[in-house]
């Protein structure tokens, strides 16, 4: 929103002092030079919700984010909760499959799951959330001191030792171990409620066709982004809703436990570098600055993810540094591997976009 200040001109006024007197000459006082105030204009932010971008009006923001590492494999889905996150990372893991990262504010479901283990690659993204991070453990005691240099408040499942938080997880009947492990998320929320909320993450627009793939962007209605292996990660836009809608590899809609189909206003693509760490392949993102795809509205652009103030919100530019704004809405963030990566059993991802049926694909 934008509020101008106007300030008119200001003119002094002229003075004449008549003397009196049969021979008397009027004189003038000098004339001044008029004084004028130059018109300023103030930018004021729209207060939005940090997550999603949604104009706040007179609401406040309250409560801490929680972000649950879920498992995205056939045995885990459909998962429970997974349709109302905010925002979503999908990550490579070990063995060329993909786990989420979903961080849930705006609605926090009653339960979330299945809840799967952290990796090294977390640490370097769930510190701008500033919230509780829910995990099932780690594959060793190190990957466990990487996380909790994130500085956020950790609810982990462990088995060898237990936790405080143990009461918060449970087997869900749904299916057999490990992927029943869930977290009664909506009570998590309320026990941690003082804890602070997110910063904002990315920049956005009100109206989606003001955003920037909208307003430059190449069509992409369709987008496959393709990680190790051939896991594939497929969205199709829906002008209907005008979001786009997540799709299995052999065309099924990608759904929550619920039925809901697993959307989103924003679908953006990191091309970030995967390194062995603890002999787990992780995203390196903290710190650097890489390749950037945005899509919103059907439309893609291309321009450059910003980590490299560890621990702040990770910015998205254009190459000169410009913001890119998404649409007010759910984000789905895609880590498939760049094509500096070396982790082990890891190769570079694809990305194909475009219309339906003439999509092209470009290497990472």
């Amino acid at each position: 929103m934008r509020t101008s200040l106007r300030n008119g001109f200001a003119l002094l006024a002229l003075s004449s002092l008549v003397l009196s007197g049969c021979a008397a000459e009027a004189i003038l006082e000098p004339l001044d030079e008029p004084v004028i105030v130059v018109e300023e204009e103030v930018i004021i932010d729209v207060p939005r919700h940090p997550l999603t971008g949604v104009e706040l009006g007179s609401s406040v923001v309250s409560g801490p984010s929680i972000a649950v590492k879920i498992d995205n494999t056939s045995s885990g889905r459909p998962q429970v909760g997974i349709a109302s996150a905010d925002i979503v990372y999908e990550e490579l893991v070990e063995g060329g499959v993909t786990r989420y990262l979903a961080v849930f504010h705006t609605t926090i479901p009653d339960e979330v799951g299945p809840v799967r283990s952290g990796r090294p690659q977390d640490a370097g993204i769930v510190p701008s959330y500033d919230g509780i991070f829910v995990f099932s453990g780690v594959g060793n005691s190190n990957v466990r001191e990487i996380i909790r240099g994130s500085g956020l408040k950790l609810v982990e499942h462990d088995t060898s030792g237990g936790t405080p938080d143990a009461p918060y997880f449970f087997r869900s009947n749904r299916k057999p171990a490990p992927w029943n492990l869930h977290i009664k998320s909506a009570e998590l929320a309320v026990t941690y409620a003082d804890l602070p909320s997110p910063a904002q993450q990315f920049d956005f627009v009100s109206d989606t066709s003001e955003s920037t793939a909208v307003l430059e962007g190449e069509d992409a209605e369709s987008i496959t982004a393709v990680f190790s292996k051939g896991i594939e990660s497929i969205w199709k836009y829906d002008t209907a809703t005008g979001v786009y809608l997540k799709f299995l590899t052999n065309g099924s809609p990608d759904v929550d436990a619920d039925g809901t189909q697993i959307s989103a206003t924003n679908v953006v693509i990191f091309t970030p570098n995967y390194f062995d760490v603890e002999a787990l392949p992780s995203a390196q993102i903290a710190g650097t600055m890489e390749t950037a795809y945005i899509a919103t509205g059907g439309k893609i652009v291309s321009g450059l993810f910003d980590a490299t103030v560890v621990g702040d919100p990770i910015v998205l530019t254009h190459s000169d540094g410009t913001p890119v704004y998404l649409g007010t809405g759910k984000t789905f963030v895609l880590l498939p591997p760049g094509a500096g990566s070396i982790a082990g059993g890891v190769t570079p991802g694809t990305l194909s976009f475009g219309p339906v049926g003439a999509e092209q694909t470009r290497s990472l």
